[in-house]
């Protein structure tokens, strides 16, 4: 079996839309599609440290008719030619008011488990790393979780209001690179409040939480 970084896609990978009527909503268009200029090099750390890249995005556009399937597909197809180190997307395209409930939408694992089925992924020693506490619930079964939160303060309640808490909080996916990579040298316990790139989130309830999960 195979290990895996888990990445969502919209907020991590590419930049999420923002219009002063619709607020913030994932790229329509490949015209809208901005890459995050970080994102190929830390993925390409992922992969020299043995990682498959699996995207897991949830993408309820399609459920709403605000894009089609075309359009995703080419979506994906340019991250894939700007970031030839992913080596798989999966999407959930439904949404419980359109097309009623499904296994896949996160914050289910879903996604995560047919990955495991189809391509052979070792969910124990995988890794989660999301902008958003669906993406942590969802990665409950993978070893760690990363959770994006550059200046999302209300991230920080909400996660106190919600129990669900991610291993380590990083600014970016760069930071969540340099993250891994200790993981990966058994070094991550330096990860505290003080690094000022990422902290490790050392709340008194988040070991029972996971071993209880």
């Amino acid at each position: 079996m195979t290990k895996a970084i888990f990445l969502d896609r919209d907020g991590v990978i590419n930049e999420p839309c923002y219009h002063d009527e619709l607020g913030i909503y994932s790229p329509r268009n490949v015209d809208e599609l901005k890459i995050f200029t970080y994102a190929k090099k830390a993925c390409k750390k992922f992969k020299n440290l043995g990682y498959e890249i699996i995207v897991v995005s949830n993408q309820p556009g399609v459920a709403f008719g605000i894009i089609n399937e075309e359009e995703l597909n080419k979506i994906t197809e340019r991250i894939q030619l700007e970031i030839p180190e992913i080596d798989g997307f999966y999407y959930c395209t439904h949404h419980p008011a359109y097309t009623g409930k499904c296994r896949c939408r996160k914050p289910k694992n879903g996604l995560l488990k047919l990955a495991q089925q189809e391509r052979g992924v070792d969910l124990g020693s995988s890794i989660m790393i999301g902008d958003n506490l669906s993406d942590i619930e969802a990665g409950k079964v993978c070893a760690y979780t990363i959770l994006l939160a550059d200046t999302r303060i209300d991230l920080l309640s909400i996660i106190e209001t919600k129990k669900i808490f991610p291993d380590y909080i990083a600014k970016n996916l760069s930071h969540a690179a340099f993250i891994i990579n200790d993981i990966y040298n058994h070094t991550y316990e330096k990860h505290t409040s003080s690094c000022d790139c990422c902290w490790r989130f050392g709340h008194q309830d988040a070991a029972s939480l996971r071993k209880n999960s």
